[in-house]
């Protein structure tokens, strides 16, 4: 996978995840603690604080970590899948964790800081065109702009048969009107009296 400039914001979102195993969550419990089920988390942590640390884990904490050794896509694009669900998923845990009398502490905003970072830097690498893809574009779009013979032909009897003026498509109504308005003023004009034989 090529990271580029991604990767150092993928470093950021390790050093979150480790920030997020060592610091409090809630109710005084920390991130290893929530990911290995001790029984202090079991009865302090919400279904959904557990499934973020699961997706957390698997997303930042192992596939991010990998990709970042190896550079294997295979590591990117589930890591991809794992912070993009996770991320989704930290609004609701959130949303829990505020109906409860303990609020979420700064592990816990380490944890959903990881996540987003992963989630933006592996959307801008899976999303972006590499040199390949954007030279085989590019390709495309020259081919397609050649017509081939029987293209070409067909396209210059288009053009002898199409006549330069369409009559059909003239709007000349406000020509018409005048034309009218004119031959009605002529109508309307006062004849003059016609001058009978001078009478001595």
């Amino acid at each position: 996978m090529d990271l580029r400039n991604q990767v150092i914001p993928l470093i950021i979102a390790d050093a979150f995840y480790v920030a997020w195993l060592l610091l409090p969550q809630a109710a005084g419990l920390r991130g290893f603690q929530i990911i290995t089920f001790s029984a202090a988390a079991r009865e302090t942590m919400s279904i959904a604080e557990f499934v973020f640390a699961i997706l957390a884990t698997l997303g930042v904490g192992i596939c991010t970590t990998l990709v970042l050794i190896t550079r294997k896509a295979v590591f990117g694009l589930v890591g991809w899948m794992f912070v993009t669900v996770g991320f989704a998923y930290s609004l609701f845990m959130v949303w829990m964790r505020g109906t409860r009398t303990d609020s979420a502490e700064i592990g816990m905003w380490c944890g959903i800081i990881a996540v987003a970072i992963a989630t933006v830097s592996y959307s801008l690498v899976a999303l972006r065109r590499n040199p390949e893809q954007l030279e085989a574009a590019q390709r495309a779009r020259e081919a397609a702009a050649e017509l081939d013979s029987v293209g070409q032909a067909q396209m210059d009897i288009r053009k002898e048969a199409a006549p330069e003026v369409n009559h059909l498509l003239v709007d000349d109504r406000r020509a018409r009107a005048a034309e009218r308005h004119q031959d009605v003023q002529k109508s309307k004009k006062p004849r003059e009296p016609k001058q009978g034989p001078a009478e001595d």
